[in-house]
C-alpha cells in the first residue's frame, strides 16, 4: 500500500517563532506596523481612525517609521476627559470625520489637520469604540501569530512530509563524506563522530512501531502511521512532552488491554502466552487495544490508540486534546480498517467555537494541505450526525478505493499533525483579564464539552468494546481515556528539563551538599584529564582526536590566564570577525595544532617526544600549558 507514496525533492528546513500573548485593548505597540498600516489601508475609514487615535496619532497623518516606532497607548478614564455639556451627535460627527481623514488622500489629510487640533486627540472613546477596536487588534493579533506559524513551512508544504527523505538523503551524504576520507585520519578529524547521531526522520523510520506490542500485528499501514505520528510529537515537543499522569490510565491497566485477560492476571503478557480462540469458541473474536498517552504545556492530552481485533478488524485513533485554557483545534484522525482494506479514513481540526469556524490563516493551510497531498479522484464520504456537530466544513473523510488516494490520506495526516504540533509552539495561555478572553474561556470549555459528547455518541465504538469486554468497562474506558472532560482535573504541567534537574539532586543529594567544593573538584579534574589528552596527542597517541584536544585546550584557555593572554595576544592582528569566540577557542587552537603536528617534516618529529617528556614531568594544569608552549 505504502508504493504509493512518492518522494519529493529535499528542500531547506525551517525555524521556529516564538509569538507572545494577544495583546490588551489599546496596546498599538503590541500590533505589528506593517499588519497595522496594512488593515488601516484595507479596513474601514472608521477602523483605520481608530487605530490612529489608539497609536496616539490623532487626525495628524504620520510617516511610516513615526507608526513603526509609536509607543503602546493606554485609554483611562480620568485623562483628557470633555465637559458633560458635550452630546452623543457631537461625538458622532468627530469619530466620522476622523474616518474621512484616514480614508482621504495625503492632501486631504494635511489640509484639515489644523482643523483636527481643536480637540480631536482629546475625544474620549466611547464603549463601542473601545470594542471595535479590541476585535480589530485581536484580528490583527491572529493574522500576527498566522504568519508567524505559516512562515515555519508555508514556502515547502512537500516537507512536513518528506523531512524523513531528506534526512535520510543528508545521512547518506555523511557516508559519502566519511569515504571519501582516508581511514588514518578518520579519528583524527572526528569522522565517526559525525555517524553516531541519527536525524529525526531517520529515528522515526528505524522506530516506526517497535516499541509496541502489537508491532508486527496490525497492517503496515498502520504501523507506518503510527509511527510518523509518535516520532513527530516527541520530536517537535522536545522536552515540553510528558507522560499522561499513569493513574488515569497505566494504574488502571488500560495501557494495554486484552479480552481475553481483562483484569491483568498474566501482568500484561497475555499476547504472548494465551492463543487465539478458535472461530466458535468463547472469547473470539479476541480483540488487543494499546494505547499511548502524553501530556505538555499546550496539550492536556495526546492520545494514540491501536486496536486489533482477531477477525481483521484494525483501529488507529489519535486525538490531541488542548488544555482548557489554549485556543487551538482539537485535533482528531481515525483510520479504520477491516478485511485487509482500509474501510474509513478521518482528519479534521475541530473547531472550538460555536459556529465551527476555524481562524482564517488555520482553515488556509487545510486547504492547502489538502490541494497539495490529497489526489483529486479522492471522493468523501457522508459524515454522521454526531460527526456534523464537531467536524469542520474542512474535515476530511473518505473511503481510500485507489492506493494513491490512501497514499494521499497518509501524507495529509502527517503533514497536518506536524503543522498542528508547530502551531501549538507558538500560543500562551488565555488569561481572563477582560470580558472578551472571560467569554472566550467559556466558549472553549463549552466546545470541548460539546466535542466529548458528540464523540460518546457514536455507537460503533461502544458496540466493539461492550461485545469484547462489558457495559460498565466501556463506559470507564470512554468516558474516563478516550473522551474525559473534567476542567477541574486538569492534567499539571511541569517543565520536562527541569523535572529531570531535581530527579538528579534526589538521587544524588550528598553531590551537592557543598556546590563549592564540588566545583574545585570538577576543575581539579577537568585540568588532570586536560593534561593527560594533551600528553597523548604529543607522544603520538592516536585516540586522542579533535574533540579531545579541543576539550583540553579550551580548559587551558578558561583557567590559565598565562596561556590566555598568550593566546590572545597572537590574535592581536586579526580583524574581529576573523577571531574566534572564546567559548570556540579550543576547537580553533586544536585545528592549528593538528595542522602544525601533521604537516611537519620528518627531522621535526623528536620535537614531540621532547615535549610530551617535559608535559609528563611537570603534571596538573602547569604542564598542560608546558606542553602547548613546546608545540
Amino acid at each position: 500500500m505504502l508504493a504509493a507514496l512518492p518522494r519529493a525533492p529535499t528542500g531547506p528546513a525551517a525555524g521556529g517563532v516564538t509569538v507572545g500573548q494577544r495583546p490588551s485593548p489599546c496596546a498599538a505597540s503590541a500590533v505589528p506596523a506593517r499588519l497595522a498600516r496594512r488593515a488601516a489601508l484595507g479596513s474601514s475609514g472608521r477602523g483605520a481612525a481608530l487605530l490612529a487615535r489608539c497609536s496616539g496619532s490623532g487626525s495628524r497623518p504620520r510617516d511610516s517609521s513615526s507608526t513603526s516606532s509609536s509607543s503602546s497607548s493606554r485609554v483611562s478614564s480620568s485623562s483628557s476627559r470633555r465637559s458633560s455639556s458635550t452630546s452623543s451627535s457631537r461625538q458622532r460627527r468627530r469619530v466620522a470625520a476622523a474616518a474621512g481623514e484616514a480614508g482621504a488622500g495625503p492632501e486631504t489629510g494635511e489640509q484639515s489637520s489644523d482643523e483636527g487640533d481643536e480637540g480631536e486627540d482629546d475625544a474620549p472613546f466611547t464603549e463601542a469604540e473601545l470594542r471595535e477596536l479590541t476585535a480589530l487588534e485581536a484580528e490583527l493579533a491572529d493574522e500576527a501569530l498566522g504568519e508567524a506559524w505559516r512562515a515555519e513551512f508555508e514556502d515547502d508544504l512537500d516537507g512536513l512530509y518528506d523531512y524523513v527523505d531528506r534526512d535520510q538523503l543528508e545521512y547518506a551524504d555523511r557516508v559519502r563524506e566519511l569515504k571519501a576520507t582516508p581511514k588514518h585520519l578518520w579519528e583524527q578529524v572526528g569522522a565517526m563522530d559525525r555517524l553516531q547521531s541519527y536525524a529525526p526522520g531517520l529515528i522515526a523510520d528505524m522506530m516506526g512501531m517497535a516499541t509496541w506490542r502489537l508491532n508486527g500485528m496490525v497492517d503496515e499501514v498502520f504501523s507506518f502511521l503510527v509511527g510518523r505520528l509518535e516520532a513527530s510529537m516527541r520530536e517537535l515537543l522536545e522536552t515540553d512532552i510528558a507522560l499522561y499522569p499513569a493513574a488515569k490510565w497505566k494504574g488502571r491497566h488500560w495501557d494495554f488491554i486484552d479480552s481475553l485477560d481483562p483484569t491483568r492476571e498474566w501482568e500484561g503478557f497475555s499476547y504472548v502466552d494465551m492463543p487465539d480462540p478458535i472461530k466458535g469458541q468463547e472469547g473470539y473474536p479476541r480483540l488487543l487495544i494499546e494505547n499511548r498517552v502524553y501530556s505538555s504545556r499546550v496539550f492536556r492530552k495526546l492520545h494514540l490508540e491501536v486496536a486489533h481485533r482477531q477477525d481483521g478488524l484494525q483501529v488507529l485513533h489519535m486525538v490531541l486534546f488542548p488544555r482548557y485554557d489554549f485556543d487551538i483545534p482539537i485535533l482528531a484522525l481515525d483510520l479504520v480498517a477491516a478485511g485487509g482494506a482500509v474501510t474509513l479514513a478521518i482528519a479534521d481540526a475541530c473547531p472550538l467555537s460555536e459556529r465551527l469556524a476555524l481562524p482564517p490563516h488555520y482553515a488556509q493551510t487545510m486547504a492547502e494541505l489538502q490541494h497539495n497531498f490529497l489526489p483529486e479522484s479522492v471522493r468523501g464520504r457522508s459524515i454522521p450526525e454526531w460527526g456534523s456537530k464537531i467536524f469542520s466544513p474542512l474535515c476530511v473523510c473518505m473511503r481510500p478505493e485507489q492506493p494513491e488516494e490512501l497514499g494521499g490520506f497518509l501524507k495529509y495526516a502527517i503533514a497536518l499533525t506536524r503543522a498542528h504540533l508547530m502551531y501549538s509552539r507558538l500560543l500562551q495561555p488565555i488569561a481572563p483579564d477582560s470580558k472578551a478572553s472571560a467569554r472566550r474561556l467559556s466558549e472553549l470549555l463549552a466546545s470541548q464539552r460539546r466535542f466529548c459528547e458528540q464523540q460518546l455518541a457514536n455507537t460503533k465504538t461502544s458496540r466493539v468494546l461492550e461485545v469484547a469486554f462489558d457495559a460498565e468497562f466501556t463506559d470507564a474506558y470512554m468516558k474516563q481515556l478516550m473522551f474525559d472532560y473534567a476542567p477541574s482535573e486538569d492534567v499539571p504541567w511541569f517543565d520536562g528539563s527541569l523535572a529531570r534537574l531535581y530527579e538528579y539532586f534526589d538521587n544524588a543529594p550528598e553531590v551537592w551538599a557543598d556546590a563549592a567544593e564540588f566545583m574545585k573538584t570538577r576543575l581539579k579534574l577537568d585540568g588532570a584529564k586536560a593534561s593527560d589528552y594533551l600528553r597523548r596527542f604529543l607522544s603520538g597517541d592516536p585516540s586522542i582526536k579533535a574533540p579531545r584536544l579541543s576539550f583540553a585546550l579550551q580548559h587551558m584557555y578558561d583557567t590559565d590566564p598565562d596561556f590566555c593572554a598568550a593566546v590572545d595576544r597572537s590574535l592581536e592582528g586579526r580583524a574581529p570577525e576573523d577571531a574566534p569566540a572564546r567559548s570556540e577557542m579550543g576547537e580553533h587552537l586544536a585545528a592549528e595544532l593538528m595542522q602544525l603536528v601533521y604537516t611537519r617534516p620528518a627531522e621535526e618529529q623528536p620535537l614531540a617526544a621532547a615535549a610530551a617528556a617535559a608535559a609528563g614531568g611537570s603534571g596538573g594544569e602547569p604542564a598542560a600549558a608546558a606542553a602547548a608552549g613546546k608545540a
